[in-house]
C-alpha cells in the first residue's frame, strides 16, 4: 500500500483519483464478497447470524455516522493548514510593508536635505544670473553706444568720400581716371602727385604752377599719342601730356641777385622748393619755369616786369606786368602738391574708426563671454530647477507611499485577525468533531470485541472476519486517500483556472500587441509613401529652382547690360555737357575777339576822311618825286599811328570762318544736346517707373512681413510722391497695442523688427542665394524671436541663411547648428550640435 501510495503521489492527481476510485470499488466489492460469505456462514450458524447481523447493522450505522465526521475532520484540517499558511504570508507582507515604511522615512529625510541644498544652489545661481544680467546689460549699452559712434563716423567718412568723389567728378577727373585705370604702360601720373612741398611754400607753388599741375607725365610722345587716342575713343575729355623724351625746359635759370646782392625777401626759385625724383627735373622746370618765390607782395613788386614772381600768400606777378591776387578761396576741385607730413582729411576719422572697431570687438567679445557665462548659469539654474521639481515630485510620491502602505498594513492586519478568527473557529469545530467521534469509537470498540468473540464459533468465521476487517481497513484507507486526492484535484483545478485566466490575459495582450504592430506597419508604409511623395516634390522643386536660377541669371545679365548702358549714356552726357561748356567758352572768346576787331576797324575807318580827297592836280603835275615824298610823309604818318595790325582783315576773315565752323558745331551740339535731354528724360521716366514698381512691390512685402512678425501694421511712405527720386523714404510702423510712430521713436526691439521686415521685403523682391545675419535677434523677446525664426525657416526654402544667434528659439529652428565655444587657452573651438527633430 505504501509503495502504491508513493507511485500515486508521483502521478497526475486526476489519474491518482481514478486509480483510488478503482481501488475503492475493488475493496468495496471485496467487502461485499466477504459479507456474502459471512451471510452464507450466518445462514449456517443460525442464531449467531442474527446476532452478527444486528451487530453488523450497528457497525454500519456507526460507520455511517463516523464517515461524514471524518470527512469533515479532514476538510477542517486542510482548511486549517491553508489559513495558517495564508496567515504566515500576510505577516511576512506586513513586515515587508513596515520595512518599506522605514525606508520611505529615511528617503524623505534624504530628499529634504537634497531639496535644501538645491534651494541654496538655486539662490546662488539666481544671484549670479542677476549680476551677470546687469553686467551684460552694461556691456550691451556700451556696445550700442560704440556702434552708434561707429555708424556716425562711417556716415561722416562716407559723406567725406562722397564729397571728394563729387568734387573730382565736377572738375572733370574722368579723363585722368580713365588714363590711370586703363593700364597703359609708361604713365607716371599728374604733376601734382610727383613732387612734395613743405606746407609754408605749398600755396605759392600751387599758384605758380596753376593748371599745369593737372598735366600728365608719360615716358614718350608715342604713349601720349596712345592716351590721346584713348580719350578720343571714349570721348572722356582732354588732357595735356608731358613726354619725358621730348620735354625741354629753359636752360638758364632766373638770376637771384642784383649787383652781387640777393633780392630782398627772396625765398628761393620755385623749382628748388619742390622735392622730386631726378627724372622729373625737366617736368618741374617746365611747370614752374623761372618763377621766383618772395615772402611779401611789396618785396616782389620790385621785380615786376623783369621776372615772374609769386608770394607766399598767393599773389602772382607776371613778366608782362600783370598782377593776380586778392582773397584766395581754397578750391577742393583742383589738384595740389602733397608734402611729407600731409594727412588725409579722412585719416583722423579712419583712425578713430579703427579704435572704435577694436573697442567694439573687445566689447563684443566681453559681451559674448558674459552671455556665455550667463547662459551657462541659466542652464545650471534650469537644471537645478528641474532637479528640484524632480525632488518635489519624488518627495510627494514618497509621502503618498506611507499612506498607501498604512492602508495595506491595516488591510493585512484585518486579514490576519480574520484569518486567526477563522483558524480558531476551525480548531473549535475540529475539537467538537473529535468529541463527537469519541462515543462512536467507544461504541465501535465493544462491538468489534463482541464480533471477535463470535468468531470463536468457527475458524472460518474468524478468517472471514479478519479478511472483512482487512478489506474494510483498505476500503477506509482508500476513501481517505480519495478524499485527499479530491482536495488536491480541486486545488489543481483552481490553479488550472488561474493559469487559464493568465493565459487568456496574455492572449489578449498578444492580440493588442499584434494590432499595434499592424498599426505601426501601416504607419510605416504611410510614412514611406509620404517620403516618396516629398522626394518627388523636392526633385520637382529642384528642377524648378534650377530653371528659376537660370532665368534669374539671364535677368541679372540683362540688368547688368542695362546698367552698363546707362553708365555709358551718363558718361556721354557728362562728356557732351563738358564739351558744350568748352565750346560755349570758345565761342564767347571768339565773339569777344570779333567785337574787339570790329571796334578797331571802326576806329580806323573813322580816322580816314570821308569822302576821301582826290589826288591833287599839282601832285600829278609835279611828277614822281613829290609823290614819293608825299608817300614818305604818309608812311611817317602811318608810323606815327603804330602799332597797327596790318593783318587784321585776314585775321577777321579767319575768325569769321572759325566762328562759322564753331556755329555749325554748336548747332550739331545743340541737336545732340536735345537728343541727350530727350534720352535723359526717357531714362528718368523709366527710372521713376522702375522705382515705383519696386517701391510698390517692396511696400506690399513689407506690410505682409511686418504683420507676420509683430502682429501690427506698417508701410513705406515717400516724402515726395510727385517726384519720388528727389525725396527720401520713411518707414511708418504701428506695433500691436501701440500708437503709430516713426522708426526714430521706437524701442530697440521695435526697430529691429521694422528693419528686419524691410530687409526681408527687399530680399523677397530681389532675392539672393545666400544671406548672413549676425545677432539680429539680440533686442527681441522670446515670442518675437520665435516669429523671426519661423519667418527665416520659411524664407530658407528659397535661399540659404547663415544666422549667428544666442537665442534658444532661433537655435531650435535651425536645420543645422554649429557651436563656437571658448576652448582651453585663448582660442575658440567649433563643435557640431545634434539636429533638432522636425
Amino acid at each position: 500500500m505504501q509503495a502504491a501510495g508513493e507511485a500515486l503521489a508521483a502521478a497526475d492527481p486526476a489519474a491518482q483519483l481514478e486509480a483510488v476510485n478503482a481501488r475503492c470499488s475493488h475493496t468495496e466489492q471485496a467487502v461485499e464478497q466477504q459479507r456474502r460469505q459471512l451471510g452464507e456462514l450466518a445462514d449456517r450458524s443460525g442464531s449467531w447470524l442474527r446476532v452478527y447481523q444486528q451487530r453488523q447493522q450497528a457497525m454500519a450505522a456507526l460507520r455511517a455516522d463516523i464517515q461524514p465526521l471524518r470527512a469533515e475532520q479532514l476538510r477542517l484540517q486542510e482548511r486549517l493548514k491553508q489559513e495558517e499558511q495564508q496567515l504566515r504570508d500576510w505577516r511576512e507582507k506586513q513586515g515587508q510593508a513596515e520595512a518599506d515604511h522605514r525606508q520611505s522615512q529615511d528617503k524623505l529625510d534624504d530628499l529634504a536635505t537634497r531639496k535644501a541644498q538645491l534651494q541654496q544652489e538655486m539662490e546662488t545661481l539666481r544671484t549670479g544670473c542677476n549680476e551677470g544680467g546687469g553686467a551684460l546689460g552694461l556691456l550691451q549699452r556700451r556696445r550700442q553706444r560704440l556702434e552708434r559712434d561707429q555708424v556716425k563716423l562711417e556716415q561722416d567718412l562716407a559723406k567725406l568720400e562722397s564729397r571728394r568723389e563729387a568734387l573730382q567728378e565736377s572738375r572733370g577727373a574722368a579723363a585722368l581716371r580713365l588714363i590711370l585705370e586703363s593700364g597703359l604702360p609708361g604713365v607716371h601720373g599728374p604733376v601734382a602727385k610727383l613732387g612734395e612741398v613743405d606746407p609754408p611754400h605749398r600755396l605759392a607753388l600751387e599758384v605758380a604752377a596753376g593748371a599745369r599741375l593737372n598735366h600728365v607725365v608719360v615716358d614718350d610722345d608715342q604713349i601720349a599719342a596712345q592716351a590721346i587716342g584713348l580719350l578720343k575713343h571714349h570721348r572722356a575729355g582732354r588732357l595735356t601730356f608731358l613726354p619725358l623724351n621730348r620735354l625741354r625746359a629753359p636752360a638758364t635759370p632766373a638770376p637771384m641777385t642784383r649787383a652781387g646782392r640777393r633780392f630782398q625777401g627772396l625765398v628761393d626759385r620755385a623749382v628748388a622748393l619742390v622735392r622730386f625724383e631726378p627724372v622729373y627735373g625737366q617736368v618741374f622746370a617746365h611747370v614752374l619755369g623761372e618763377t621766383l618765390v618772395f615772402e611779401t607782395l611789396n618785396q616782389a613788386r620790385r621785380l615786376l616786369g623783369q621776372h615772374r614772381c609769386v608770394t607766399l600768400e598767393g599773389e602772382l606777378l607776371e613778366r608782362s606786368g600783370a598782377m593776380t591776387g586778392g582773397s584766395l578761396q581754397r578750391r577742393q576741385d583742383r589738384l595740389g602738391f602733397s608734402h611729407g607730413e600731409q594727412a588725409d582729411e579722412g585719416e583722423p576719422l579712419r583712425q578713430r574708426l579703427l579704435e572704435l572697431g577694436s573697442h567694439l570687438s573687445a566689447c563684443r567679445r566681453e559681451a559674448a563671454q558674459q552671455s556665455q557665462a550667463l547662459d551657462a548659469l541659466q542652464t545650471r539654474l534650469t537644471d537645478a530647477s528641474c532637479r528640484l521639481a524632480a525632488v518635489d515630485a519624488e518627495q510627494g510620491s514618497v509621502r503618498a507611499q506611507p499612506q498607501t502602505r498604512a492602508g495595506a498594513i491595516r488591510q493585512q492586519q484585518q486579514r490576519i485577525a480574520a484569518g486567526a478568527a477563522r483558524i480558531t473557529e476551525a480548531q473549535g469545530r475540529l475539537q467538537a468533531l473529535e468529541e463527537e467521534l469519541k462515543p462512536q469509537h467507544s461504541q465501535w470498540a465493544p462491538a468489534a470485541e463482541e464480533g471477535d468473540d463470535a468468531q470463536v464459533v468457527s475458524g472460518q468465521w474468524r478468517r472471514l472476519q479478519e479478511e472483512l476487517k482487512a478489506a474494510e481497513a483498505r476500503h477506509t484507507a482508500n476513501l481517505a486517500q480519495r478524499e485527499a486526492l479530491g482536495s488536491a484535484v480541486r486545488k489543481h483545478q483552481l490553479d488550472g483556472q488561474r493559469l487559464a485566466d493568465q493565459r487568456q490575459l496574455l492572449t489578449r495582450e498578444g492580440e493588442q500587441l499584434e494590432r499595434e504592430r499592424e498599426a505601426l506597419t501601416r504607419w510605416r508604409r504611410e510614412l514611406a509613401a509620404e517620403r516618396q511623395h516629398l522626394e518627388t516634390q523636392r526633385q520637382a522643386l529642384q528642377v524648378r529652382l534650377r530653371e528659376l536660377q537660370q532665368a534669374l541669371g539671364q535677368r541679372r545679365q540683362q540688368r547688368d547690360q542695362l546698367e552698363a548702358a546707362v553708365g555709358r549714356l551718363n558718361r556721354k552726357i557728362h562728356q557732351g555737357a563738358w564739351e558744350q561748356q568748352q565750346l560755349e567758352e570758345s565761342r564767347q572768346a571768339l565773339k569777344d575777339q570779333q567785337v574787339a576787331m570790329e571796334e578797331r576797324i571802326r576806329l580806323q575807318q573813322a580816322a580816314l576822311p570821308d569822302p576821301r580827297p582826290p589826288l591833287p592836280e599839282t601832285l600829278r603835275a609835279a611828277g614822281l618825286e613829290p609823290l614819293q615824298q608825299h608817300i614818305h610823309e604818309l608812311e611817317r604818318g602811318l608810323q606815327a599811328l603804330e602799332p597797327v595790325n596790318m593783318l587784321a582783315l585776314e585775321e577777321l576773315e579767319e575768325l569769321q570762318g572759325r566762328l562759322a565752323a564753331i556755329g555749325e558745331r554748336l548747332t550739331v551740339l545743340l541737336e545732340e544736346r536735345e537728343g541727350l535731354l530727350q534720352r535723359i528724360a526717357t531714362m528718368a521716366g523709366l527710372r521713376k517707373e522702375a522705382f515705383m514698381e519696386a517701391f510698390t512691390a517692396v511696400n506690399g512685402h513689407f506690410q505682409q512681413i511686418f504683420t507676420q512678425l509683430s502682429d501690427g501694421e506698417g508701410h513705406l511712405q515717400l516724402e515726395d510722391e510727385t517726384d519720388p527720386l528727389s525725396g527720401g523714404l520713411t518707414l511708418v510702423a504701428h506695433p500691436k497695442g501701440k500708437v503709430m510712430r516713426r522708426l526714430g521713436a521706437m524701442s530697440g526691439g521695435e526697430k529691429s523688427l521694422t528693419a528686419l521686415s524691410f530687409l526681408f521685403a527687399l530680399q523677397r523682391f530681389r532675392p539672393s542665394p545666400f544671406y548672413a545675419l549676425d545677432e539680429v535677434d539680440s533686442f527681441l523677446d522670446g515670442v518675437n524671436v520665435e516669429n523671426l525664426a519661423r519667418l527665416i525657416a520659411q524664407q530658407a526654402r528659397l535661399a540659404q541663411f547663415l544666422v549667428v544667434s544666442h537665442r534658444r528659439p532661433m537655435i531650435a529652428a535651425a536645420q543645422r547648428t554649429i557651436g563656437v565655444t571658448q576652448a582651453r587657452g585663448a582660442h575658440t573651438q567649433v563643435i557640431g550640435l545634434p539636429t533638432q527633430a522636425a
